[in-house]
């Protein structure tokens, strides 16, 4: 009896683990990207880039840090999309949003 009582909890602690770790494909909204997109046809019919300077985070907050933003504005059958994609110095970080228009790419990178 206790072994088997052993191998129910032992069961039961497996697939309550394995449980938790899934990843339920339908639950993400799919992340569009300027690669993702001019594979599905949109052609980049516009692009600005820029450096801006910003003050840098702790440890490091009296030094500049440089972040490159580059603008996209990708067209498809008369339809438009804007991307941002945004280079950090110091995190050595890309960050790239996009969305129908470039506020809301803007609000996406929470700018």
């Amino acid at each position: 009896m206790k072994y088997l009582f052993m191998s129910a909890t032992f069961f039961l602690l497996v697939f309550n683990w394995t449980g938790m770790h899934q990843n339920f494909a339908n639950d993400s909204k799919e992340i569009q990207n300027v690669l993702e997109l001019k594979r599905q046809g949109w052609e980049v019919i516009e692009k600005k880039s820029r450096v801006e300077s910003r003050p840098g985070l702790k440890p490091y907050q009296n030094l500049k840090r440089e972040v490159q933003v580059l603008k996209y504005r990708l067209s498809k059958n008369e339809q438009f999309y804007f991307c941002l994609v945004e280079y950090d110095s110091q995190l050595d970080t890309i960050r790239e949003s996009c969305a129908d228009s470039e506020k809301e790419a803007r609000e996406h990178l929470g700018r």
